[in-house]
């Protein structure tokens, strides 16, 4: 993934202001929160900053107080510039960019209710040429499966401070993104409509409707998912991230009790960027039109996936990508 164009511009703009600028205020101004600054009283001020901020002056305490009320800082912030200065400058760019996967953030208290947006799958599902071919290499047992999305959808955005995330579940994703806030991990949240195929591994029990045989025998899940980008404040989060996952949306047993709703035995997320105790892997775009393809593939067969879609008119690259252990396990042929 590639960093956002804007950022670093704002991040200098807002890093230059001379020493005796008022740059919370700066803030306000550049996210034009003036208006919302001005209704604030001072027992809600007060209440806002939690205690820190005493050594500013008013002015600057009623700035970090609206900055916090519209979610763009925490009061834990306010002892670090350079975080006052890149968080306000993500937020910026955030509002800015229109993406279509652009939900919020993570920690917005209506965040869990509005997350099921409008969600469509008919271009991805009318792109034939794509998904017969794809589904030719599964069939072969070149691929273990694939995801077909948007092109280029998260190109702009720094994966390496977060994950994508794969779920088919609403209701997974609403009481994760509670989960979240709850456990104080901050970020934007986009969401964009994929669809998948992958190999079956019997051990998963149940009997999916989304389940079909291919003509080898071999049994594939088909399914309409999101392809999820939490985006967090900071790159240690993606540490805490795993935590929960492991904890509250890992499936190791039947009827395991504590889990989040319709957790997988092989969560599925990646990061661009290196993570202690994550696997290498490559990911393989094949691009086509408007949509691409992504095709998690073990590193020593990443020659082979690509020669053979060298048969086919596509565009392909590969990346590199931290993927967690259980779905590196996927790779490797298990079920847990």
């Amino acid at each position: 993934m590639k960093p956002c164009r804007g950022l670093a511009l704002i991040i200098l703009l807002i890093g230059t202001f001379p020493a005796t600028a008022d740059k919370l205020r700066d803030a306000v101004v550049t996210l034009q929160l003036e208006e919302l600054a001005a209704t604030l009283t001072a027992t809600q001020i007060s209440a806002l900053l939690d205690g820190r901020g005493g050594e500013l002056p008013p002015r600057q305490q009623e700035a970090a107080a609206v900055l916090i009320s519209a979610g763009v800082l925490r009061a834990s912030d306010l002892g670090d510039p350079a975080r006052i200065a890149q968080k306000t400058a993500r937020f910026a760019t955030a509002l800015r960019s229109r993406h279509p996967g652009f939900r919020g953030r993570i920690e917005d208290a209506s965040m869990p209710a509005d997350i099921a947006l409008r969600q469509t799958y008919d271009e991805l599902l009318a792109a034939n040429a794509l998904l017969t071919g794809l589904g030719e290499l599964l069939a072969e047992g070149v691929l273990t499966g694939y995801d077909l999305r948007r092109l280029g959808v998260y190109e702009e955005i720094p994966e390496s401070h977060g994950f994508v995330y794969s779920h088919s579940s609403w209701r997974h994703l609403r009481q994760l993104v509670a989960l979240l806030r709850r456990e104080g991990v901050g970020g934007w949240l986009y969401i964009t409509p994929k669809v998948s195929a992958f190999l079956y591994r019997d051990g998963w029990g149940g009997d999916p409707s989304n389940l079909a045989t291919l003509p080898t025998g071999q049994r594939i899940v088909q399914a309409r998912e999101m392809a999820v980008l939490f985006e967090f404040d900071a790159p240690d989060d993606r540490a805490r991230f795993h935590e929960l996952i492991m904890q509250y949306a890992k499936k190791d047993s039947d009827d395991e009790p504590g889990l989040l709703a319709d957790s997988w035995w092989q969560p599925f997320y990646y990061t661009d960027g290196l993570l202690e105790g994550f696997e290498k892997i490559s990911l393989v775009v094949v691009s086509a039109g408007e949509q691409e393809a992504t095709l998690t593939v073990l590193e020593e067969n990443t020659q082979r996936v690509v020669e053979r879609l060298a048969s086919f008119p596509w565009e392909v690259r590969v990346d590199t990508v931290w993927v967690n252990p259980a779905f590196k396990r996927f790779l490797e042929g298990g079920y847990k």
